[in-house]
């Protein structure tokens, strides 16, 4: 009797850890899953809600659509939505993700949902963010992709990134977020609502991402509406060509007239503020590219380049604290604009010298030098101004990309 219960006690023990490894196993194999593969794909920095306009009054029963250009492939994708600066929860109905067509339409044979801890409806408490499940879904660099998104309760004043220089549209009431025509769509906004990130597991040899803080210049703003040819987006066209030494994915954290310094109301929060929000947290990051700073000498002509220079140090601080790289870009030209002075021009000088020539920053990428003209350099080049003396047109914008040293990301 004693050798029968030694030899059950021998085999339960036996089953004992023959379980305990299969579950030990299969923690092992879900840690090391597609969890550390992220790679952001695609960014918008999200701002507090506008006084007016669509982004306070926000909607209810409708279905918002957004278009946005990825820039690096993937076969499985997931998003990321964003009710940062709510004041009630958002609650999303439906999610949908397809290849776009023109205007609002979409693929119909591409469209797929969307969802969120497998359930088809998410909702977002205020002041929250939420990723989506991952879905098998391939997303090419060379293609416009439309997230849809039902809203069926009121949402109160949104988050949302305003001056998105990319048309978004909105339905008449109901959910139209898996059709495939645009019919439904009768409205437009230059705006993306609550989605703030797209991240890939990349199906080809990346190098992780780097983001871009900016401001307007970043953001694109005066280059051709909906045709992504804002300088982030040219930039990730050179590193994603098929004889680029080095693939990355560029996240554009631009926002339109955002300071390094203040943050005021519209302008979205200062660099310093958002820079672990839009940058140092994005998935699979190695460099942040910070160009910043024109709009604090335009704005506070009392700010010297000590106060200036003083924040950038900082940021440089703070990223390098990470473990990044970080690039300075120097400040572009801005005489005959509205608010040039000669003191906010010697300022951006002093400021230049600074980013050329402290070592501070890991690298430089000098856009002023690109974009001035050589017989005024404290002006854009004619063919690089998009006619207001501040924003490049799309040419200056694409010189821009080529000015960066992509050695720098070997």
């Amino acid at each position: 009797m004693t050798r029968i219960l030694m030899g059950l006690l021998a085999i339960l023990i036996i089953s004992l850890i023959s379980f305990g490894g299969a579950h030990k196993w299969a923690s092992s194999n879900k840690d090391s899953s597609n969890k550390s593969k992220w790679v952001g794909t695609w960014t918008a920095s999200m701002q507090a809600p506008a006084k007016d306009g669509n982004s306070h009054d926000g909607f209810e029963d409708q279905t918002i659509r957004l278009i946005l250009r990825p820039h690096i492939d993937g076969d499985e994708m997931r998003i990321r939505l964003s009710n940062e600066f709510g004041s009630l929860p958002l609650s999303m109905k439906e999610v949908r993700v397809a290849a776009s067509k023109e205007g609002a339409s979409v693929d119909g044979e591409t469209d797929q949902v969307i969802t969120f801890n497998g359930e088809k409806s998410v909702t977002i408490p205020a002041g929250e963010k939420q990723y989506s499940d991952s879905i098998k879904f391939p997303v090419d660099a060379d293609q416009n992709l439309t997230v849809s998104l039902y809203v069926d309760k009121k949402t109160g004043p949104t988050t949302w990134h305003q001056r998105s220089t990319q048309t978004v549209y909105m339905s008449e009431s109901g959910n139209h977020a898996a059709d495939a025509e645009d019919s439904a769509y009768t409205s437009k906004e230059e705006a993306w609502f609550w989605l703030d990130r797209m991240e890939v597991v990349p199906n080809d040899s990346v190098n992780g991402a780097v983001v871009v803080m900016g401001s307007s210049i970043a953001n694109g703003n005066n280059s051709t509406m909906s045709a992504n040819h804002r300088w982030p987006d040219y930039l990730a066209n050179r590193m994603n060509a098929e004889d680029a030494k080095v693939k990355m994915s560029v996240l554009n954290a631009g926002v339109s007239a955002n300071h390094l310094i203040n943050s005021e109301a519209g302008k979205g929060e200062n660099a310093l503020a958002r820079l672990k929000r839009d940058a140092l947290s994005q998935k699979g990051v190695k460099a942040v590219i910070l160009h910043e700073g024109i709009n604090d000498i335009r704005h506070y002509p009392e700010y010297d380049s000590e106060q200036i220079i003083d924040r950038m140090k900082q940021i440089i601080k703070a990223t390098h604290k990470e473990g990044l790289t970080i690039y300075g870009g120097t400040l572009t030209p801005f005489k005959k604009s509205g608010m040039y002075t000669e003191e906010g021009e010697k300022t951006r000088q002093e400021v230049n010298e600074w980013i050329r020539t402290s070592g501070a920053f890991d690298a430089v990428i000098d856009f002023d030098k690109a974009l001035r003209d050589p017989d005024d350099p404290e002006k854009f080049l004619s063919k690089y101004d998009s006619g207001d003396h501040l924003h490049p047109n799309d040419d200056g914008y694409k010189k821009m990309a080529e000015t960066v040293d992509l050695s720098n990301f070997e």
